[in-house]
């Protein structure tokens, strides 16, 4: 999967107007839906699929992943998934965030302020987690 095939512009006509009005998005991976460009990156986002997706820097990526599955598991459900060897969630890591947030900061009119608890020199990852069952 490429950057186009992850991240995407999308051209909306803007109501009475003659103009496009271009969106930044992050395309799902498991149902190519398309959903807003997260910016609180403490919080864990959901798609319409199930799946949730947070911002991570790469030294974080493994308690990204343990948030998000206390999101979609109750804390009974987690235990039980903890004790069995089979695989019970997709996860794709996404890298190249920090390039989205580029390109959005610089396309639209109004600049992107970037609030995050991450060491700057850390790239940050879009962490997406889909259970199996």
């Amino acid at each position: 999967m490429n950057f186009r095939d992850t991240f995407g512009i999308k051209n909306k006509m803007v109501p009475g107007e003659r103009r496009l009005m271009r969106r930044h998005i992050i395309v799902c991976p498991f149902c190519e839906k398309d959903n807003p460009v997260p910016l609180d990156f403490d919080a864990i986002h959901r798609c319409g699929c199930g799946a949730c997706y947070k911002v991570c820097g790469n030294l974080s990526i493994e308690l990204g992943v343990s948030d998000i599955a206390e999101e979609l598991w109750t804390a009974d459900e987690l235990d039980f998934v903890k004790t069995i060897p089979t695989d019970c969630c997709n996860v794709v890591i996404q890298k190249d965030f920090d390039r989205l947030l580029n390109l959005k900061q610089n396309t639209e009119s109004y600049l992107i302020e970037r609030f995050c608890k991450y060491d700057t020199d850390d790239h940050l990852n879009l962490v997406w987690v889909r259970r199996l069952y």
